[in-house]
């Protein structure tokens, strides 16, 4: 990856893949990574935020690729908290094909990323771990017992903003990971309504009403969370940009099973009717955007 600035037309496209990857990280079953793979810059996200201390040659241009990035997934994720809700509420089984074609679509540009990526025994085993590991996860949220029950943003002390934080770091490992949702271990650990509420009409709610006992309340649990988001995604960079540099086709197939995985996570069924063809045709879209991106990014 070159060090130097690159054109306008990139940073644009950047802003716009880092608001699909904040939209995906609210949906629970849906990974950031994964859109990451999708549109061809995990393995520059893992460098910049692996080396954007460290390499000083560098470090200008991974802290713009950086800043513009979680800047798009920041603003989308304030943006269409409330529209992403009307969606599933509305066109659930549309939205979650759309993503499923995207996921699908990027396969081929996964399969392509190295030169060599035949298959073996080894990388083999690598991708059924990673399909394992979503599938036991999605297995999991089936059964588990969690309520995403919405909260009236009273009664929180110093302890439960520490709470969050550790539910920041924990998740923030999966939203860096393909396959993987960050939404989802928020959901394990009893915390995703809330944190959807709290960011759900909050520029509103500090335009309309101003920084009122509710709003801090919200900001408060948005910051301790967004803190332990950073923590963790800076530490777990690391570990996913060296399997990357030193076993690149083993780590590459382990993606290929975090996001076949995926499928089976967010797989909604399929029914008859107006709504069954929607969801084709948006499985269609997203599909073809993926390899849209992919051959872009080839070129």
């Amino acid at each position: 990856m070159a060090g130097k600035l690159k054109s306008k037309i990139y940073y644009l496209r950047l802003f716009l893949v880092g608001c699909v990857m904040g939209i995906a990280n609210i949906i629970p079953g849906v990974s950031g990574g994964t859109m990451a793979v999708v549109f061809g810059i995990y393995e520059e996200l893992m460098e910049a935020l692996s080396n954007f201390i460290s390499d000083k040659n560098k470090r200008l241009y991974y802290i713009i690729f950086l800043v513009i990035l979680f800047a798009g997934a920041l603003f989308s994720i304030l943006a269409f908290s409330k529209a992403l809700g009307w969606a599933f509420d509305n066109y659930e089984m549309m939205t979650l094909y759309f993503f499923m074609g995207l996921i699908l679509g990027s396969i081929p540009v996964v399969i392509k990323t190295h030169d060599e990526m035949r298959i073996t025994i080894t990388r083999s085993i690598s991708a059924l771990i990673g399909i394992a590991i979503v599938v036991i996860l999605a297995i999991y949220q089936e059964g588990s017992s969690t309520q995403a029950q919405s909260f009236d943003f009273t009664n929180y002390n110093l302890w439960d903003y520490i709470y969050f934080l550790f539910c920041g770091m924990i998740a923030a490992s999966a939203m860096i990971i393909p396959g993987l949702s960050g939404s989802f271990i928020l959901l394990m650990l009893g915390v995703y309504r809330t944190v959807l509420d709290s960011i759900s009409g909050i520029t509103d709610m500090i335009l309309n009403r101003g920084f009122n006992d509710e709003v801090q309340v919200r900001i408060f649990i948005i910051g301790s969370l967004g803190i332990g988001v950073i923590i963790g995604i800076l530490g777990f960079a690391k570990v996913m940009s060296w399997a990357l540099k030193n076993y690149p086709a083993i780590t590459m197939y382990f993606i290929l099973g975090l996001l076949l995985g995926s499928i089976y996570q967010i797989y909604p069924g399929l029914s008859f009717g107006l709504n069954g063809l929607g969801s084709i045709l948006t499985f269609i879209v997203g599909v073809v955007l993926s390899l849209y991106f992919g051959a872009e990014r080839k070129r």
